[in-house]
């Protein structure tokens, strides 16, 4: 018979030996113990080689608080002991032979969660270079097998959904941590001139480069996945009706109306990851952002460190070149490079000079004067006048979209109880803290609601427990007192 579902409100005693207990390290080392044996292909492990591997760490341990804390770990599921093979010849030969454990398949998948946490503190994140094509090409060929062959067998469209599937979920997961590490390992140093340019030129090129494949390979899969809305129903039946006939290891099948749904919502996902307003378009937008942000930075690095602005710096850089050519021809060269750093000085809007003219010898084109107030630039009559409410109406559009998108993000940070104590609370983003702060302050100067700008939406605050507390996130920490903010949506009354 399948066992039951653990409920979210119960304890899970299997995490015990990570916080609170006085054996903690003793246990921690031995849990780690069994996680290296595992990665090593060698799942059971004796209880004498336990103790060896914690004596050489503490002296003083041995085999009998071994014993002691290997039993404490298999009360609370941690590991499970394996019958004994051969029949001891006495009970006191039963009872020194060591014993052979092996650990639960909870306990590696906690250890392994420690393992990629502790090294997640010193690697940065990285990109795979071909995750984006190798997607692509996975799409192909399910769009292929699903629209243009539909007699394959199930078993073959079974395994091109799992190998498109693996392919997005890398992909998605890769670009999202690479995303959210950039913050966190921007360079400490940010006056250090020289190291943040370099920083600049590395980082900025590798995502302008990764950003622009992303935005041509986004229209591309967007087209394949127009193809999918008609064969969602078939396609989801399929590759229900092979995990049905999966045998779990407790005699259960999986039902064919749960897996059909499971599918359904999967291929969704891939769809709405891809469209006008999914993920893709937050990514590039978060990679412009940065990308403008670095470069702002170092425009202002660069105008304290050297002096004058960057088109003064230019020109000085080429005026420094000069002095030190000696060849007739790289200064030729070198001169049009210059010519072209002053052009927007010396043309006005009109057209270079010809190409067998020495363009330095030519004196500057004579433009009219208008009368132009101060701080206006003069207006040139357009051949054409564009549809300024088109324009007005898309930007609209585009407003609203992202206030319903920084509306639902806040959501997210809610929770189903639609409360957040901003004295007990770590949000994984600096732009929460901000959002929430905003809100809170706002909600304070009015009277105790503040509008979310979406809808009728509103935020009210409510006394909490008075005690001061801190509001964490990665860039910092903030004490606050204990104050709960209330979400309000769909017209609901205001406590």
């Amino acid at each position: 018979m399948p066992l039951d579902r653990r409920s979210p409100l119960e304890e899970m005693p299997e995490a015990n030996y990570l916080v609170g207990h006085q054996d903690g390290p003793y246990y921690r080392l031995i849990v780690r113990f069994f996680y290296e044996r595992h990665r090593a292909h060698a799942n059971y492990v004796r209880s004498d080689e336990i103790a060896a591997h914690l004596h050489r760490v503490f002296p003083e341990y041995d085999e009998t608080a071994c014993r002691r804390h290997l039993d404490q770990l298999e009360r609370w599921r941690l590991v499970r002991v394996l019958p004994e093979q051969s029949r001891p010849r006495n009970l006191l030969e039963l009872r020194l032979r060591p014993r052979t454990y092996q650990a639960e398949r909870l306990t590696l998948k906690l250890e392994e969660l420690r393992v990629k946490e502790e090294a997640a503190g010193s690697a940065a994140a990285s990109l795979n270079p071909s995750a984006l094509d190798q997607l692509a090409e996975r799409l192909e060929e399910l769009v292929e097998g699903v629209a243009g062959e539909p007699e394959k067998d199930e078993q073959h469209t079974y395994e091109l959904w799992h190998t498109t599937w693996r392919a997005f979920d890398g992909f998605a997961r890769d670009v999202e941590a690479y995303l959210a590490d950039l913050p966190r390992h921007k360079p400490r140093e940010t006056l250090d001139y020289l190291g943040f340019m370099g920083y600049r030129e590395l980082v900025t090129g590798y995502l302008s480069d990764y950003a622009r494949r992303l935005f041509e390979r986004k229209e591309y899969l967007r087209h394949l996945l127009r193809v999918l809305p008609p064969l969602v129903d078939q396609l989801a039946g399929r590759l229900a009706a092979v995990e049905s006939r999966q045998v779990r290891a407790d005699g259960s099948t999986p039902e064919l109306d749960a897996e059909r749904d499971r599918y359904q919502g999967d291929l969704a996902a891939l769809r709405a990851y891809f469209a006008e307003d999914g993920d893709a378009e937050i990514l590039l937008e978060r990679a412009q952002t940065w990308v403008a942000e670095v470069t702002r930075h170092a425009r202002r690095l660069s105008e304290q460190h050297r002096g004058g602005t960057v088109r003064e710096q230019t020109l000085l850089e080429l005026g420094r070149r000069f002095a030190c050519l000696a060849d007739g021809a790289e200064a030729h060269g070198l001169a049009q490079v210059a010519f072209g750093a002053t052009l927007p000085l010396h043309w006005k809007g009109a057209a270079p000079p010809s190409q067998g003219a020495a363009a330095w010898g030519i004196p500057p084109i004579k433009v009219p004067l208008q009368p132009v107030r101060r701080g206006q630039r003069q207006r040139l009559p357009a051949d054409a006048t564009v549809d300024r409410t088109v324009q007005q109406f898309e930007r609209m559009l585009a407003e609203s979209r992202q206030r319903e998108r920084t509306a639902r993000d806040l959501a997210a940070l809610f929770g189903p109880d639609k409360a957040l104590n901003l004295g007990q609370l770590e949000v994984p983003e600096p732009r929460h803290r901000q959002q929430l702060l905003h809100l809170f302050y706002q909600a304070l100067s009015r009277g105790g609601a503040a509008s979310m700008g979406y809808r009728n939406w509103q935020v009210t605050v409510e006394e909490g427990d008075g005690e001061l507390g801190e509001l964490r996130a990665p860039d910092g920490t903030l004490s606050l007192p204990g104050r709960v903010l209330r979400l309000h949506t769909g017209g609901e009354g205001h406590g």
